[in-house]
């Protein structure tokens, strides 16, 4: 019998009065901080033809986690991870999840940063419970 108790990470959408203190927040001790958001979103221009822009949300999670998403009008995009060949049609919060958890690696092996590792596995629990966590995982494995 299993009598352990999991609990479910929940997201929060972060007020427009605090998001200017989101990336310094959750990521301001990591060298290169300020340059996430940008690569983020050219990294998403890469991953979705689609994608030209747009204002994106920014979230923050239970676990202490915090990613962003671009609120587009379409209610999935196409991306293609050009570094494994995989495709997947998603929703614009998937989406963001899925490059937020590329960038989040691969910075946290650029920058030795044990932040970026956390926040790394903070999102990935978020999205192991996510309705899309097939396609994610898929696009980014």
């Amino acid at each position: 019998m299993n009598n352990s108790t999991e609990c479910a990470v929940t997201m929060t959408l972060v007020p427009d009065e605090q998001r200017l203190d989101f990336w310094i927040n959750h990521f301001g001790s990591v060298k290169g901080w300020s340059t996430f958001e940008v690569v983020i979103f050219t990294t998403m221009g890469q991953f979705c033809e689609d994608y030209h822009g747009g204002y994106w949300e920014y979230c923050t999670l239970s676990n202490g986690g915090a990613f962003i998403y671009p609120d587009l009008p379409q209610e999935t995009l196409t991306l293609f991870n050009p570094h494994n060949g995989n495709e997947a049609n998603v929703s614009c919060e998937a989406a963001g999840i899925a490059v937020c958890l590329m960038m989040y690696s691969l910075w946290s092996f650029q920058t030795e940063s044990n932040i970026l590792v956390d926040r790394f596995y903070q999102l990935r629990d978020y999205a192991a419970q996510h309705p899309e966590r097939s396609a994610i995982f898929h696009l980014i494995d």
